[in-house]
């Protein structure tokens, strides 16, 4: 049984655009930067988030949600996962809710 998250990985395409959200966005700061600022770790309390940009890491995409983005439509609940399947929500424009959702396979 999982009792805690210590520590997340989050693989990025843009170091730069990356950083700018993660310190200037959220305000968070930096307490370990390697390869020349291609990773860096923001620890919260208990927990640590690794943010990477490194060719051979990518990005999560989902072509549904991909498409959606390009539209402009905004997420409020990027692409989640849970034991039966991967949803993510976002909202028409009179601000209805609405979810992408893919079962797994049993």
């Amino acid at each position: 049984m999982i009792k805690e998250v210590a520590f997340v990985a989050i693989a990025v395409s843009d170091k730069e655009r990356a950083r700018k959200f993660y310190q200037e966005t959220l305000e968070l700061k930096p307490t370990t930067t390697a390869m020349e600022g291609a990773w860096v770790e923001y620890d919260l309390g208990t927990v640590t988030i690794g943010v990477g940009c490194h060719p051979a890491w990518k990005p999560s995409r989902d072509a549904s949600i991909a498409k959606l983005k390009e539209s402009g439509v905004i997420f409020d609940m990027e692409k989640t996962e849970t034991p039966v399947c991967w949803m993510a929500q976002f909202r028409d424009p009179d601000g209805n809710k609405l979810v992408v959702h893919k079962r797994k396979t049993k």
